[in-house]
């Protein structure tokens, strides 16, 4: 055995979690220095998201070994990214998904899972309400279901189906009732756009030329702009190619949990490069990448793996702590510096 490096010790740390919160929280106040609604709001979200992935890794064992690190990655990346820090639709639509997934693990090779399964697309539904986009996983969470939980029934598929359409059925039964179709209809066509504008030039292209042709007339600011996803690709792409090099060390049923991650990280990927939407898509990404680069941290005992670490938790910080909000702080001290 290895003697445990740096990104092990730290993965497996009672303190990790402790810490993570609160370098969160002051990370949530300094670039406006206060708390204001939008913050408190996006901060609770952020938690009770924390919180969720916690309960997942607790129940399930995700992480092969005692550790905190999945609610801990995930504190960190989302406190890093101050745009994320405001409450916004993406932020629920994400925890909408990670709850999604919790009841999806709860269905591993059950027989009749109907409560579980209705109440996974029911909260895939309730997402989507406010993020159209997340509507498309629908298909692919009834892959999961079939190929990785190995749950599929006829009776829940159909609360599956079910669950699916339920808060559409009440919403568009309100929108009925005070006789405004607007807002659904507003719905509808903004999940029509994401078809129309990226999925179907990329079939009608015959393959990725249509994304070619986008890649091709990107502005040179897109990598300023887009740095957090850019980071979280090659991350995304990192962690999976180790955790397929790696996967038999664990046990069949968290094999395929971490597979769902895995195609989950991948999906929204291609999603938001065939649509253009990563700010959209940036909360998503980031939560179903946390259980990789968790599991990398914990458990992988390499030189390069602590390299990897260090430099992941560098460059978060560089996205912190940019130019902008240096200047701006430091202006901050110096005028507090000067009434004191």
């Amino acid at each position: 055995m290895r003697r445990a490096k740096l990104h092990n010790r730290i993965g497996r740390s009672i303190a990790t979690l402790p810490v993570c919160s609160l370098l969160a929280l002051g990370m949530w106040w300094l670039p406006e220095r206060r708390f204001t609604p939008d913050l408190v709001a996006g901060l609770l979200l952020v938690a009770l998201t924390a919180y969720v992935v916690m309960e997942t890794n607790n129940t399930y064992q995700v992480i092969r070994v005692r550790s905190r690190m999945m609610s801990s990655v995930w504190l960190f990346l989302s406190a890093s990214v101050i745009p994320f820090h405001y409450f916004s639709p993406v932020l629920l639509a994400t925890f909408c998904l990670a709850v999604s997934i919790y009841l999806l693990f709860r269905t591993y090779q059950q027989p009749q899972p109907v409560v579980d399964t209705f109440h996974s697309f029911l909260l895939l539904a309730l997402g989507s309400i406010v993020l159209p986009q997340m509507a498309l996983f629908a298909p692919f969470f009834l892959w999961y279901f079939i190929v990785f939980m190995r749950a599929i029934s006829l009776r829940s598929f159909f609360a599956g189906l079910l669950g699916l359409v339920l808060p559409f059925w009440f919403w568009a039964a309100w929108q009925i009732w005070i006789g405004d179709l607007g807002p659904l209809l507003a719905w509808w066509r903004d999940l029509l756009s994401t078809v129309d504008e990226g999925l179907v030039p990329l079939v009608q292209a015959g393959g990725w030329q249509a994304v070619w042709d986008k890649v091709s007339a990107w502005q040179s600011d897109f990598y300023l702009s887009n740095a957090t996803f850019l980071l979280l690709f090659f991350l995304t792409l990192w962690t999976s190619v180790y955790y397929l090099e790696n996967s038999f060390d664990d046990k069949i049923r968290t094999r395929m949990m971490m597979y769902v991650y895995l195609m989950q990280s991948w999906l929204i990927i291609i999603l938001s490069v065939v649509t253009f939407q990563f700010t959209a898509f940036t909360p998503l990404l980031m939560f179903s990448v946390t259980p990789l680069l968790a599991h990398y941290f914990t458990l992988r005992n390499t030189w390069v793996a602590l390299i990897v670490f260090l430099l992941t938790v560098a460059v978060f910080i560089i996205i912190f702590v940019n130019p902008a909000t240096m200047m701006e702080y430091f202006l901050y001290l110096c005028r507090t510096f000067q009434e004191n």
